[in-house]
């Protein structure tokens, strides 16, 4: 990239901006958005006024309750706060027609060429700014430099609206900074090696590159990566958001839980929804993906692939990935699947009654019955059981 064209716009405290665009009256009001009502809830994001009560994002909601009883403690509205990102990014093809969404609040933009129609950098990212302000009343900021790497930590660290770091003085902006703004440091080995040589600075990271082969041996296949990332030389290119064909399936606990039949019971749903609608396609999925939400408001993740579409197979396949990605002794919140990479399957007769064969011919005949009569028409022992301890529970 030669010129500072990549934008990084960030929407500081989203959640808390939007709640109070709402609802004026939590202008001045400590409040705290939370991932749960329930004690083992944490605090997502909160106002100013909340900080000065001593509360941290993070805490636990019983303990924040404890520390301050004027706090309002306001449910995560992810609808609320998806409608207000999605208007912001329709507003924001208007100054370029290269958007790239990120996370909840962010964007990058590729401004290469616009300065022909809005002068330079700066006015171009007041503008913008100001836009936004006029347009939603949300307040933002904006990082500028030749790449997206840096860009996106100068607004995550820069308290000022507009900042620029020119190209060449990367490298500069970056020495001070901790390690953990570099991707390639949150790998689990490169992490590990870089606490043991207790480096707290990017500027240690680019002197030891300087001998690079000193720095391959420590580092191996990820070293040229991090040299590149402590110098802020990262080439990615800003990529506008298209749309993927996949499927996508979350189920949300009643209760909260960490109960193995019932765990085993929503993953059964969750799979069979998914075998029901990928046999409706003759398709299977080269990718999917299966997300733990916990109750504390942290996640995880597990990657794997379907090579066939029958009930069984799904269903120890989404298993496997949920074993996986679960190492947190935390109740879970929600379960969510997404399969994607479809390819067509037609799935050849054999002579031979295997348990694959037998398994294909009873998902055949339950998909025939649910066509029929819904999804819902037909379920496992599990799922029945688990409805009757429920009721037995709540009720």
């Amino acid at each position: 990239m030669s010129d500072s064209g990549v934008f990084h716009l960030r929407l500081r405290n989203i959640e808390i901006q939007a709640e109070r665009l709402l609802d004026s009256s939590l202008n001045s009001r400590p409040f705290a958005v939370i991932s749960s009502h329930n004690p083992q809830g944490i605090i997502l994001s909160l106002s100013k006024e909340a900080l000065s009560e001593g509360l941290k994002r993070g805490m636990k909601v019983f303990k924040a309750k404890k520390m301050s009883t004027s706090t309002l403690m306001l449910p995560y509205n992810i609808y609320l706060y998806r409608r207000l990102y999605k208007h912001i990014y329709k507003s924001l093809s208007k100054f370029t027609p290269i958007v790239e969404p990120h996370k909840l609040g962010q964007f990058f933009l590729d401004m290469r060429g616009m300065n022909s129609i809005y002068g330079d950098d700066h006015n171009a990212g007041s503008l913008i700014i100001k836009f936004i302000k006029e347009e939603t009343n949300l307040f933002s900021s904006i990082g500028m430099s030749r790449n997206k790497l840096v860009s996106k930590i100068i607004t995550s660290i820069i308290p000022e609206p507009i900042y620029k770091i020119e190209a060449g003085s990367e490298a500069q902006f970056l020495a001070p900074l901790s390690p953990s703004f570099l991707p390639s440091v949150n790998i689990k080995p490169i992490n590990k090696i870089i606490h043991f040589l207790m480096i707290k600075k990017i500027k240690e990271i680019q002197n030891i590159s300087k001998n690079y082969d000193y720095f391959k041996a420590l580092f191996g296949n990820h070293a040229t990566c991090l040299k590149n990332e402590s110098r802020g030389l990262v080439t990615s290119s800003v990529k506008p958001h298209h749309l993927v064909d996949n499927i996508l399936i979350q189920k949300v606990l009643s209760v909260d839980s960490n109960d193995h039949c019932i765990i085993r019971s929503v993953i059964r749903r969750i799979s069979d929804e998914l075998a029901f609608r990928l046999s409706k396609r003759r398709y299977i999925a080269n990718k999917l993906r299966l997300e733990i939400h916990y109750s504390d408001g942290y996640s995880s993740s597990s990657l794997g692939s379907l090579q066939s579409n029958d009930n069984q197979y799904v269903f120890c396949n989404c298993t496997e990935l949920f074993n996986k990605a679960n190492k947190r002794r935390n109740r879970v919140r929600s379960i969510l699947v997404s399969a994607s990479d479809f390819q067509f399957y037609s799935r050849q007769e054999s002579l031979f009654d295997d348990k694959e064969v037998l398994s294909a011919k009873i998902s055949k005949v339950i998909n025939k019955i649910r066509l029929k009569h819904g999804i819902n028409s037909i379920q496992y022992a599990d799922i029945l059981s688990v409805k009757e301890i429920n009721q037995c529970l709540f009720t």
